[in-house]
């Protein structure tokens, strides 16, 4: 007995959809199985994790479920973070294949180095190899948080500085400094300050000479405390002065304009890195540089007499200690000529004698 055409085509398309059917049936029993594997998982890690209790979804926490877990962490001590195992778990997913895992174990790491001595040297023994190969990474958001993290292990901890430097951790900022994009150079700048305050007299002048330079040529100086701050302690570097002259124009017309506008106290932060670098920096240049400040064109006498004695008079005792340092160091100038002119302004600092009263009432 002879099939037809149709009979045999109808016979093939039972038969693909039959596979068809067939292969639907084991993917979607894979998928039950992956799913009921990854539930297990959770259940055995949530039963090692008591202190954390039931989630509650998406609903938002009432105010009894706050004071009830508020309660419970107030009589057991979450000691979980501190455990040994738990560092090898944020290696293991900030050195995995996952983005998103990285990215969860990089910001554990930045809190956690937001802790005690012991906690940030525990932390930097265990990530520090890996956080320094994150510094390489073209993920902006884990490349931020790796930088951040490094900042807060170099303030925690001594040994963590040790260990950074060690390998070479600088090399790699100073890089992303020269080429990183601008939503990760506040990250960038931030550690660096902590680095340089940390181990000044560990880097090279030749590191500093280039941070310097770098950070001078960005022109960024008052976007962010932090920037100017960073150039003040580079300033204490008697290599770094030359290449800080350019920017001494910038800083005046910060101080003139500030106090042009308000008492000086929202910006207390970039005020005292300021006069520390005019202190800095001028305290053994050539006059042409000290006029910058002393014989300014665009401001007159009254100016400069009005602007020395609103920083004498500053309600920060620390800005007034700083103004007081700058006008001893020039006043001690090895030109005579400099020292002359500050014993010709004196007269005029009606606020000299209450700061000097201010600090020795202090001590």
């Amino acid at each position: 007995m002879q099939t037809t055409d149709g009979e045999r085509d109808e016979g093939a398309e039972f038969r693909l959809n039959d596979s068809d059917r067939v292969e639907t049936v084991r993917t979607e029993l894979r998928e039950a199985a992956l799913m009921k594997r990854k539930e297990n998982r959770v259940s055995a890690w949530n039963k090692s994790r008591t202190n954390l209790g039931e989630c509650p979804g998406v609903e938002p926490f009432s105010s009894e479920y706050i004071d009830e877990k508020v309660k419970l962490l107030k009589r057991k001590r979450i000691s979980l973070i501190f455990a040994q195992r738990s560092y090898s778990g944020l290696v293991r997913d900030l050195s995995g294949n996952d983005p998103t895992l990285q990215l969860y174990a990089a910001n554990c790491c930045c809190n956690i180095a937001l802790g005690n001595t012991k906690a940030c040297t525990a932390l930097g023994k265990a990530v520090i190899p890996y956080l320094v190969v994150k510094l390489e990474s073209l993920n902006y958001a884990l490349l931020d948080i790796c930088i951040w993290t490094i900042g807060n292990l170099v303030a925690g901890s001594d040994k963590a500085f040790s260990i950074l430097h060690a390998q070479h951790c600088l090399k790699y900022i100073i890089l992303l400094l020269h080429n990183c994009n601008d939503s990760v150079l506040p990250s960038v700048i931030y550690s660096l300050l902590h680095y340089v305050h940390v181990g000044f007299h560990k880097i090279s002048e030749s590191e500093k000479l280039e941070l310097v330079q770098v950070i001078t040529k960005r022109n960024l100086l008052y976007e962010n405390p932090n920037y100017i701050w960073l150039l003040a302690l580079l300033s204490s570097s008697l290599i770094c002065v030359e290449h800080l002259h350019a920017i001494l124009p910038q800083v005046v017309d910060y101080l003139y304009s500030t106090f042009s506008n308000s008492d000086g106290m929202a910006q207390a932060s970039e005020i005292t890195a300021s006069i520390r670098i005019l202190a800095n920096t001028l305290h053994d240049s050539c006059e042409d540089k000290i006029d910058i400040l002393l014989r300014n064109p665009k401001y007159s006498n009254e100016d400069l007499h009005l602007l020395l004695n609103k920083l004498l008079s500053h309600p920060y005792m620390h800005i007034r200690r700083e103004t007081l340092w700058l006008i001893g160091n020039l006043y001690n100038h090895r030109l005579s000529s400099i020292s002359q002119n500050i014993k010709d302004l004196i007269p005029f600092l009606s606020a000299l004698n209450q700061a000097f009263s201010s600090i020795e009432n202090s001590i």
